[in-house]
């Protein structure tokens, strides 16, 4: 059988489905009789979250702290506006300065390190930070009482109490790993 005798019987099968109530897109006809089915309503009151509010606290977060920075750091023009222009420009005062790029590479890895421990990552990146009392790589994330991340250091020898383990806040880690770089920057 060839294309073109294929086509009448194809055309003729759409409309034989077509005309059949059953093959009927759901929607376009209405049924009455005993196969009437009442008019379906949504069932919820509110709509959900559509994301994850904890984490948008954290974009605010790093927005707020990038305005502190291109405030500190920016010339005296006038500051740009939006996200990415925020972040562009503040990466931008980074790469001409050398006090503005530490600041800026502590206030990126402390932005990560809250990311990654508000996901469930942050123990990973952590372990590869040096505890800044003991000088070792034994870091895990935790949560203060006010609910802040913090570091704790998992050497028993680090502990100020037995059993009470040492806590630095994260923006205290963070420092301590710049450090020998703030110090070979000034020599």
């Amino acid at each position: 059988m060839s294309q073109p005798e294929r086509a009448p019987q194809r055309t003729a099968l759409a409309y034989e489905l077509a005309s059949d109530p059953h093959w009927v897109a759901s929607g376009s006809t209405q049924q009455g009789g005993p196969l009437a089915l009442p008019e379906r309503r949504a069932t919820r009151s509110t709509a959900g979250t559509p994301y994850n509010l904890t984490v948008y606290d954290l974009a605010l977060e790093l927005d707020n702290d990038l305005a502190e920075f291109t405030q500190k750091h920016g010339i005296d023009v006038e500051l740009p506006t939006g996200r990415t222009a925020v972040a562009d420009y503040a990466a931008r005062l980074a790469e001409r300065d050398g006090a503005a790029r530490a600041d800026y590479e502590e206030l990126h890895l402390l932005h990560d390190l809250r990311a990654a421990l508000t996901v469930g990552t942050g123990d990973s990146i952590l372990g590869k930070l040096a505890c800044p009392a003991c000088k070792c790589w034994s870091l895990v994330g935790t949560r203060t009482p006010s609910g802040a991340w913090a570091a704790a250091c998992r050497v028993v020898r680090c502990a100020p109490e037995p059993g009470t383990p040492r806590v630095h806040s994260l923006r205290a880690v963070v420092r301590y790993h710049f450090k020998p770089h703030r110090d070979a920057n000034a020599a």
